[in-house]
């Protein structure tokens, strides 16, 4: 082959490689939009091999964000390196979903949970999750209508509170960053305007988690000429028209936006009004998705899909007695019920089952009520209603459901 030749081949190859190079560094945010799963594929498989598996914690190059489907509320879970941090935990009664998410991600413990503002749409789950988890830390903001809430709180659970105002920034082991950007002042009217708002740097974008923040606060971050530019947005107070106007949203301009919600709970959340103005951006609603949905992001590429809670391969049942205010778990086989959890639909009340706890088959195991006789015993003393339509639920440690009473 002559010099000539071969002099034409390498340059060619070397043509081809940066070409192919250039195809792959477009610009902007690489969204991925989820088709939200109909009815039929949202019911995992009773094949427990076809179930997915949701509980890998991500690379320490990734970050997943899961907005969990609390209805009409606001619960975030992110995961960066290692670290969980959760952003409000949604209203009391949506606890189970809470719990159920966290447990098919393998959640173990949180290293900080912000509450955005004391609304019980908010801050409702937040008991509930300190049942389940240790908590490192909780945040909340320094400026606010009602402080009391969130102290009285961090100080029934044994969990410290820092208070945070603009220009904090916390920095998790993983490198990412929470910085926050409001609220700038005090909003006389209503705690939804004085929500916490952060910007996240994780998994090479950037999100804003906006709370239940409206007018009067988008008003105050815009004339203060913050840096509200954002790849992904936490649309505030639930996509209600009364939050996101048009100018917040060119601001921000995200490529996707969460909005958490009901609109059986909330008619007027998730309004067309809001959509319209986040034009350009792929638009999730959590009440389309199972336990939520489920985002990750790798450097600047955002993929979504819905986080299916895994199926329970165990054939066990549980029955409610409300004269005896007794839970009783019968199992056609042994089984480990370390972390598992029962859940009084009624009274959003949780039970969990501590580490080593285990049912031998065909051998009643009983859950009492405090001054009651049974093999464990609820810290409540009356947890089932008298009502017919009392159910009580019972959770797999990955957060399956393995039974319902009636």
């Amino acid at each position: 082959m002559s010099r000539k030749l071969r002099l034409l081949k390498i340059l060619t190859l070397i043509l081809a490689l940066v070409f192919a190079a250039c195809g792959s560094l477009e610009g902007g945010p690489d969204v991925s939009p989820a088709v939200p799963s109909d009815t039929s594929a949202a019911v995992p498989s009773s094949d427990p091999t076809q179930a997915p598996d949701n509980s890998a914690a991500p690379p320490a190059d990734e970050a997943v964000v899961t907005a969990v489907n609390v209805g009409r509320g606001d619960a975030i879970l992110i995961e960066a390196g290692g670290q969980c941090f959760l952003v409000d935990t949604g209203a009391k009664k949506a606890g189970d979903n809470l719990l159920r998410a966290l447990a098919a991600r393998g959640v173990e413990r949180l290293d900080g949970v912000f509450l955005t503002h004391p609304h019980a749409d908010h801050i409702g789950g937040m008991k509930i999750v300190a049942q389940r988890y240790e908590i490192g830390m909780m945040y909340a903001p320094a400026i606010a209508l009602d402080r009391e809430k969130t102290d009285k709180l961090a100080a029934d659970l044994g969990i410290s509170l820092q208070r945070l105002s603009a220009g904090d920034k916390i920095t998790a082991d993983s490198g990412a960053a929470f910085e926050v950007i409001g609220p700038l002042e005090l909003n006389g009217e209503d705690d939804n305007d004085n929500s916490l708002v952060l910007r996240l740097e994780a998994g090479g974008l950037t999100w804003l988690l906006t709370g239940d923040m409206q007018f009067a606060e988008e008003t105050s971050l815009l004339r203060s000429g913050a840096d509200l530019k954002a790849e992904v947005l936490k649309v505030g107070n639930h996509g209600n028209p009364d939050a996101t106007s048009d100018e917040f949203a060119r601001a921000v301009s995200p490529s996707a936006a969460v909005i958490s919600t009901s609109t059986e709970e909330d008619s007027d959340s998730a309004n067309p009004r809001v959509i319209s103005a986040l034009r350009g951006a792929d638009v999730y609603v959590t009440q389309d998705y199972t336990l939520g949905v489920m985002m990750t992001a790798k450097e600047g590429k955002l993929e979504t899909a819905d986080l299916v809670p895994p199926v329970a391969d165990i054939p066990i049942s549980i029955s409610i007695d409300n004269a005896s205010q007794t839970a009783t778990l019968l199992s056609e086989t042994d089984a480990d019920l370390s972390g598992w959890f029962i859940w009084s639909v009624k009274g959003s009340e949780l039970f969990v089952f501590p580490q080593g706890a285990s049912i031998r088959a065909g051998v009643p195991l009983v859950v009492a009520c405090r001054g009651g006789s049974g093999d464990y015993i609820w810290g409540d003393k009356k947890v089932w209603s008298d009502k017919a339509d009392e159910a009580g639920m019972l959770y797999t440690s990955s957060g399956a459901e393995a039974a319902r009473s009636n």
